[in-house]
């Protein structure tokens, strides 16, 4: 009876299979096996079916052609399989050897590696010989050392500043020009500026779902998914709506502020391929790596909101103008406060109830005083600084001079060592019409290399200087506006707190503290 079976030819080639040669390319490899199939009378006629993988690696069996194989073997609609060599088949030592001498052996398939020169036939009845545990071993060994030559040659890249960490994160694309670098997508951007915003605004992480959605704003994978031109159906089937994870994601990611994030996670035994989490605070950080969508400033103010909990009275569900911001001076704690009534809430510390002389605030202090000390104390604190920076103003004019005639000095340097370079070439010119003997020209040289050295030298003193100057300025760069505009408001705003205001530590006999942000 004639064995209906498959006879199937299985390619694969991967980057780390060299592509450069020409025998690993998936032409040449079915070349060989229909060859090889064409000599030999009883392959010959037997049904036969090809299955590829290109560009994936033997270290693992999650491919999908020869997931297809071996859900044929599976089956029983395979009596033979050739390929190329083991390697084509598996890296895997432990994977080949149990495929070599358990699987096939009992569904009665043959095997065949042609440039090996291995026919499982041959081999029936018996252990294969030690040279194809041998090769299967080295192929195992192959696939762990090209995992650190390909770590190394990422870090080398990383080092670098190319960008190397898998598909560009929301927000951003891979530059058509260079592949290497990240820039912007404005659409992505505003939504992620606007996240911030919000954020900043006090808006918490539900309230700014519930507008993107009611705004349908598509979610980053939505976004993404249409700009990559990948399936649709599949992006428009789940992540339709913004949840408070997306938005969790975008204030954390530190992409946002033109940092490289990579290391999250590592693959501890290359043969396996799966990948282990690493801890969120051995992952390493590579700043200024490209341009960034939100200021620094926005981003540490967002994270610092997202630290400060609003401590809500458990009368009130609305948090109180001081919520978050009032301590205990004696303990530290965070204030609570009590039931709001005709306008009044008594803030104490947990540590001073059912307790006699804590020495803790309890429960005589009020709102509207603690809002009229804490306004008298930032419009005293704002007066000072305005009064600094006035005082200033004569300083900063010092400063920009000074980086104005930096920079002319360095425009006077740049022309010399251009002039320099012109009076060498004429120099040349002169030896080559016999003005100039040899002596002659190598002396007039090594005094314009002394002196073009001298002027670099001073180019680079006078940016050093440029840049120190605006380093100063940039301290001093006071929004004098905005100060003044405070000054005037007859209230105590959440916005004027969050600005200028750390901490505001108050004692059980009616004093209060201030500690201002840097």
């Amino acid at each position: 009876m004639t064995d209906s079976r498959l006879l199937i030819g299985y390619y694969r080639l991967s980057v780390e299979d060299d592509a450069d040669k020409e025998s690993n390319s998936i032409t040449n490899q079915r070349l060989l096996i229909k060859d090889y199939i064409s000599a030999v009378p009883e392959l010959a006629v037997m049904p036969y079916q090809e299955f590829c993988d290109d560009g994936y690696s033997g270290a693992s069996m999650e491919r999908s052609g020869m997931q297809q194989v071996l859900q044929l073997v599976r089956q029983n609609r395979v009596q033979c399989i050739v390929v190329k060599d083991f390697s084509r088949f598996s890296r895997n030592y432990i994977e080949m050897g149990t495929y070599l001498e358990q699987v096939f052996p009992f569904m009665g398939i043959r095997f065949i590696s042609v440039s090996d020169h291995y026919d499982s036939l041959d081999y029936r009845g018996k252990s294969s010989d030690m040279e194809v545990q041998f090769k299967g071993l080295i192929a195992d060994f192959y696939v762990k050392d090209q995992s650190v030559k390909v770590k190394a040659a990422v870090r080398t890249r990383r080092n670098l500043g190319e960008y190397c960490c898998g598909s560009a994160p929301y927000g951003y694309q891979r530059n058509p020009d260079d592949k290497t670098k990240l820039q912007i997508v404005e659409d992505e951007a505003a939504v992620i500026q606007r996240v911030f915003k919000l954020t900043n605004q006090r808006y918490s992480k539900t309230e700014i779902c519930r507008i993107f959605n009611e705004e349908n704003i598509p979610t980053p994978l939505q976004s993404m998914s249409r700009r990559q031109k990948v399936d649709h159906q599949k992006a428009a089937s789940k992540n339709l709506q913004w949840t408070v994870d997306m938005v969790r994601k975008i204030i954390n990611d530190k992409n946002y502020i033109g940092c490289m994030v990579y290391g999250k996670t590592k693959i501890p035994d290359p043969g396996t391929g799966k990948e282990v989490p690493i801890p969120k605070d051995q992952w390493k950080v590579l700043e200024n790596h490209h341009e960034p969508i939100v200021s620094k400033e926005k981003f540490e103010k967002a994270q610092s909101l997202q630290m400060r909990r609003s401590r809500k009275s458990k009368f009130d569900k609305s948090p109180s103008l001081l919520s978050g911001f009032l301590k205990c001076g004696n303990c530290g704690r965070n204030l609570s406060g009590s039931k709001e009534q005709h306008g009044h809430i008594l803030y104490s510390c947990a540590d001073s109830k059912g307790k006699e002389d804590t020495g803790c605030v309890a429960g005589n202090a009020d709102n509207k005083i603690l809002e009229g000390l804490i306004l008298s104390e930032i419009r005293a604190y704002l007066q000072q600084m305005i009064s600094q920076e006035q005082m200033d103003v004569s300083m900063r004019q010092q400063h920009q001079n000074l980086i104005q005639a930096y920079q002319r000095e360095i425009t006077d340097c740049e022309e010399k060592h251009e002039k320099l370079k012109r009076q060498h070439r004429q120099n040349y010119e002169k030896y080559h019409e016999g003005e100039l003997d040899r002596r002659q020209l190598q002396d007039a040289r090594g005094q314009i290399e002394q002196r073009k050295e001298q002027l670099q030298k001073r180019i680079q003193e006078l940016e050093a200087l440029v840049s120190a100057e605006e380093e100063i300025l940039l301290k001093k760069n006071i929004p004098v506006e905005q100060m003044m505009g405070y000054l005037g408001y007859e209230k105590l705003t959440r916005e004027m707190l969050e600005e200028y205001v750390e901490a505001v530590y108050v004692y059980d006999d009616g004093r209060a503290e201030i500690r201002w942000k840097n």
